[in-house]
């Protein structure tokens, strides 16, 4: 098959909604589609919910509906980039399937590190992790999703080795998956994910990164000094470096899109553009 008649899909999962497009090898968009997700259950305690199982419902309808634009051959699809929404816990049973809603960012219980105290629960994992276990049934996760209270070594974004430093964290270490590099294929998709989405059966998925850090690479942020501004849901200043900062005043490090970058990005507003579509739909 030519290189012109191959394609690859992306998968973008936001705080908002989740977004799906394929390109042509030369980086030409030839579809796309944009599932908006449904509004978090917030509670008084603080808990901040993705309702029932919405994003992968959302990764499913926008899979669907891509496909339904696309007047090529799926088949002809070489691959699919998977990220998502970064610093959200999600805890599963056995089969891969969620045990309790996902918690968001902004919920209060992802200040600390994960306490196993629901026996129907067999993993912890990130939003990315959930959503390439359902799409390939392995349990393993880009590395450059991990922010906030994980048992991983800041340098290296391994789990850490010291079985003293991992229980610090009572995230018990049979419970966590295998870490990637983004870049990475963690597997392909099964008989069940192609049931549900319409993607081929087998197609590799690739592990990517967090929502922030692939937003920087796809506005091509790079170290010449440039700064992004990301509009999303938490809005920040963005900076690419290649150091992960421990000890910063004013800004925080986040894993990049390729192994050893990182994003130094700046305080930001919560709840920024989400706030401007709520207004939105205020108005009508």
């Amino acid at each position: 098959m030519d290189r012109q008649d191959q394609f690859i899909l992306s998968i973008d999962g936001g705080t908002q909604s989740t977004k799906v497009a394929i390109f042509d090898l030369s980086g030409q968009e030839i579809c796309a589609h944009s599932v908006k997700l449904r509004p978090l259950d917030l509670s008084p305690d603080g808990r901040a919910e993705h309702p029932d199982d919405d994003l992968w419902d959302s990764l499913v309808a926008a899979c669907q509906a891509t496909l339904a634009k696309f007047s090529g051959d799926p088949k002809a699809i070489i691959g699919i980039g998977l990220g998502s929404i970064r610093c959200c816990r999600a805890l599963l049973r056995d089969d891969g399937t969620l045990a309790a809603p996902i918690q968001n960012w902004m919920d209060h219980r992802l200040s600390k590190p994960y306490e196993h105290t629901d026996d129907p629960v067999r993993y912890v994992t990130t939003t990315t992790g959930y959503l390439t276990h359902r799409l390939t049934g392995q349990a393993k996760d880009t590395r450059a999703n991990y922010v906030g209270p994980w048992p991983i070594d800041p340098i290296t974004l391994e789990w850490m080795d010291a079985a003293d430093d991992f229980a610090a964290f009572t995230t018990p270490r049979e419970m966590v998956f295998d870490l990637v590099d983004a870049g990475t294929i963690v597997g392909s998709v099964t008989d069940a994910a192609s049931h549900a989405t319409g993607l081929p059966v087998g197609i590799p998925v690739i592990s990517t990164a967090n929502d922030k850090a692939v937003e920087a690479l796809g506005a091509g942020l790079s170290q010449d000094g440039s700064v992004l501004v990301s509009l999303g849901t938490y809005i920040a200043g963005m900076m690419q470096g290649d150091e992960n900062k421990l000890d910063t005043q004013s800004y925080f490090c986040n894993p990049g899109a390729f192994p050893n970058e990182f994003l130094y990005e700046s305080g930001g507003i919560r709840r920024g553009m989400s706030t401007v579509t709520w207004i939105k739909d205020l108005m009508g």
